[in-house]
């Protein structure tokens, strides 16, 4: 295998390989590679969590790191996510916290790296196996992989996204490795078939089982060559999940399935709750596989429009189930998002009947079942795209071994289409990542109107005026509340802020601790920063109601940055000092016709602090 990587003739798909994983660095750091491992948000550092805690000899993780996705069990909290990836950082957080957050994107490149070299291999195996292929085929397939759903998960840099990419990589690495085991049957490639498939299993249990069940069939087939090996295969399979069921029981003390009741998610949100209890306390049903099966596979599941990057998600999935998803969000389907890999799987389920080739049948049998609880779960999302790939990926890669061009205009126009779908995968991919890593930027949507000003002029499209208990549209459209009081985009059934009008629903200014207190009289309640002892307390006392004291915060006395956002429209207050959330309220007071004390020394920004509104009203 390692011959094979060197070979002139995997020159081809090693450039492809190379290109589309610059591109997907360049997303995942929004064009700035120099700051590949900065500190990521939320969920980034699970699994340095879980390593830590691996370094102590225990499974359960802190509290406060698992936040809502965990787990609580007998006191403890436990994230569901494999060991795995947390075990290769061990040598990475055994030098201090300092390391915590920072891996989850350079893994994330990594494992797109190697989920479009280990499609070279299975390209590679598949044309020895099937006999034919060629150095351009195999790059062909590479390319088809790199401009699917897997490019579109660069947007979100986070422990959900990361865990899909490793999955899908290891259970390639799996099949390429079976490949080669049917070809050249040995203990030696059989071991390492076993060892990548209890890794995706240990990374994704879903997909994981999919890929040992992958081995398990395999060595079926290989009874009658070896039964040696065949035995050892099955073997191999059984111990690979019972390692994940052990980990499950020593977590949650069920077998496979996740104690849904015990998330603090469903612990703390009585619908979710709800939800759970009306599905057997379960995340699966047979009950949303008309919704999932419809939304995954239908041919129109994006829009266009004139803006930036001109491609955006279609609508919500509709539900046809008989019980209704917990969670719908936006996502593609893959004959939208992996158009050439469906083409090219289309013709390989022919060429696999055609051939009577059982190794492929057997890998993607296993494919199919990696993919199939995500068709069951009761939630619509883009990423579970990917764990459908590999049922592409494995009948792609009989195609492209087995059907060549044809010569003349024909294949002048396969090559065209070949390259037009490229194009299109590598486009509507990119505007999906772009979509879900910028939407709640003001950055972002200010570049959009700028350049659909220049090129276009005239009414900015999406943009409309908010009014009160208006029904939320479709994501992405802006709107402007009063004369610029806010300007808001719409995600997921809710408003998101993007500007606050300054002196109206925001506040900035420095406050020097350890002197009189800030108090912000509004007419239905004071606002109060208090500092002692190099403490500040922040605390809102409504007129009406029990007072909100926030986060005690440990600051020195001296100068400090405050800024305060009361926002009418999501009803929420919020004060933060030094960029440190200081108090949280689901309240809204007047800050327009507050009284300010003058020991806040207000800070006023250009254009009232909405440019971008300013902007979008006076084109209308």
């Amino acid at each position: 295998m390692i011959r094979a990587h060197r070979s002139p003739e995997s020159q081809l798909a090693r450039r492809v390989t190379l290109v589309a994983t610059l591109v997907f660095l360049l997303i995942v750091t929004r064009g700035r590679p120099w700051d590949l491992f900065d500190r990521g948000a939320f969920s980034t550092d699970f699994y340095d969590g879980q390593a830590r805690a691996f370094l102590h000899f225990r499974l359960d993780v802190p509290a406060e790191l698992a936040g809502p996705e965990g787990f609580l069990i007998d006191g403890r909290t436990y994230l569901y996510y494999g060991p795995f990836l947390a075990l290769l950082r061990l040598p990475f957080v055994a030098t201090g916290h300092w390391i915590d957050g920072r891996l989850s994107a350079p893994s994330m490149v990594l494992a797109f790296f190697l989920a479009c070299t280990a499609t070279r291999y299975v390209a590679e195996r598949a044309a020895r196996v099937l006999g034919g292929g060629s150095p351009r085929r195999t790059a062909a397939l590479v390319a088809a992989v790199a401009c699917s759903p897997a490019l579109s998960l660069a947007g979100w840099n986070s422990v959900y996204d990361e865990t899909e990419l490793w999955a899908f990589a290891l259970f390639l690495a799996t099949a390429a490795t079976l490949l080669a085991l049917w070809e050249s049957p040995s203990t030696r490639l059989l071991l390492v078939s076993v060892l990548f498939g209890t890794a995706t299993v240990l990374t994704r249990s879903s997909v994981g089982i999919g890929a040992l069940a992958a081995v398990g069939f395999v060595g079926v087939l290989l009874w009658r060559r070896d039964r040696r090996l065949a035995t050892y295969a099955f073997a191999g399979a059984v111990l690979g999940v019972a390692t994940n069921v052990a980990m499950n029981l020593a977590k949650f003390g069920t077998l496979l399935d996740l104690p849904a009741d015990r998330q603090l998610l469903t612990l703390q949100n009585a619908d979710r709750a709800a939800w759970f209890a009306g599905n057997d306390g379960s995340f699966f049903s047979l009950r949303f596989l008309p919704t999932t099966v419809v939304q995954y596979l239908r041919p129109d599941a994006v829009r266009f429009e004139r803006l930036v990057p001109f491609a955006r998600f279609g609508p919500l999935a509709h539900e046809y189930g008989s019980y209704p998803l917990e969670g719908n969000t936006p996502a593609s389907s893959l004959p939208t998002a992996a158009t050439l890999l469906a083409v090219l799987a289309v013709m390989g389920v022919w060429v696999v009947a055609r051939r009577r080739s059982w190794p492929f049948v057997a890998l993607w049998i296993g494919a199919v079942i990696a993919a199939v609880p995500s068709f069951l779960i009761g939630f619509v999302a883009h990423r579970y795209l990917t764990d459908m790939l590999p049922a592409l990926v494995i009948p792609a890669a009989a195609t492209v071994a087995v059907v060549a061009l044809p010569q003349g205009a024909a294949g002048r126009w396969a090559k065209a289409g070949f390259v037009m779908l490229v194009v299109w995968g590598t486009w509507v991919n990119t505007s999906f990542a772009l979509w879900t890593q910028n939407l709640k930027a003001p950055g972002f949507t200010e570049f959009r109107y700028d350049l659909d000003d220049a090129v276009f002029g005239g009414t900015p499209p999406s943009v409309i005026d908010l009014q009160p208990g208006m029904v939320v549209p479709r994501d992405g459209v802006v709107a402007i509340d009063g004369a610029c009081d806010g300007l808001y985009i719409a995600e997921q059934t809710n408003w998101v802020p993007l500007e606050l009008a300054d002196g109206v629903r925001r506040l900035d200014g420095i406050h020097t601790t350890g002197a009189d207190p800030v108090v912000i009289t509004t007419p239905t309640g004071e606002l109060r920063i208090d500092s002692n002892d190099g403490q500040v307390f922040t605390s809102f006392h409504p007129d009406e109601g029990e007072p909100i004291i926030g986060t005690p915060l440990a600051l020195a006395d001296g100068d400090h940055r405050v800024r305060i956002t009361s926002d009418p429209v999501i009803g929420q207050l919020a004060v933060f000092i030094d960029d440190e959330l200081a108090l949280f309220a689901f309240a809204a007071p007047d800050l327009a016709d507050a009284d300010i004390s003058d020991t806040l020394d207000l800070i006023t920004p250009a254009h009232g602090g909405t440019p971008i509104c300013d902007d979008l009203k006076a084109r209308r």
